[in-house]
């Protein structure tokens, strides 16, 4: 049995069961996989509030293996995930998007660990998935990667450029502040081309509309 954030989690051969501590996280994700999205694994059984069984995703992180990264597909499969919710500018967001969350399965995208996912503006979700891109990518990748992602996301619904911008902002320092908490790397970049990088997402607010 592992260790997570909200409980513990068993890792069977068919099944995952997460054990939570905190009603409100089982509450969080509980809902999230009653969605029955084809981006999330399936919702097996559950017992209120202490445990969630779910399908297991034989993935990997889709960070782990960048010969099969696949910027389209997966803005295109987070589009539809905001979607699904969406109403008066809000949708459920992940929030806790880090690469290990996001498993690559079957040519698919599946999305995972729903426990910190709340109600709010999809470009707090998709900032905060960059960051991550911004850390660990040279500039040139992730110029060239953001910009098929927000394309094709555009093209399926839209985002606005003065919440791509705050969301930006508050989502660095919280995405710092974390690192610095659980003592973790900055990320695989020199700090120089990271700053680079998040400049760069900052100046994407001009194509946003």
């Amino acid at each position: 049995m592992n260790k997570n954030k909200s409980g513990s989690v068993s890792v069977l051969s068919d099944c995952v069961i997460k054990y939570f501590t905190n009603p409100k996280h089982f509450q969080a994700e509980l809902y999230a996989y009653q969605l029955t999205l084809p981006m999330l694994p399936k919702l097996l059984d559950y017992a209120e509030p202490n445990w969630i069984k779910m399908e297991r995703i034989w993935g990997i992180p889709y960070l782990d293996d960048l010969n099969n990264f696949k910027p389209e597909l997966l803005a295109e499969t987070i589009a539809n995930f905001h979607l699904a919710t969406y109403i008066e500018n809000k949708c459920l967001c992940h929030i806790d998007n880090a690469p290990k969350n996001i498993l690559f399965c079957s040519g698919r995208y599946y999305f995972i660990d729903f426990a910190k996912s709340i109600f709010t503006f999809p470009e707090v979700d998709i900032t905060h998935l960059l960051l991550f891109w911004a850390a660990d990518f040279p500039y040139a990748l992730l110029r060239s990667s953001t910009l098929i992602f927000i394309n094709i996301y555009l093209s399926i619904r839209q985002l606005d450029s003065a919440r791509w911008h705050n969301s930006l902002q508050e989502n660095i320092r919280l995405f710092d502040n974390r690192r610095k908490i659980f003592g973790k790397l900055s990320g695989k970049q020199p700090i120089d081309v990271q700053t680079a990088n998040r400049n760069w997402l900052a100046d994407l607010d001009a194509i946003i509309t």
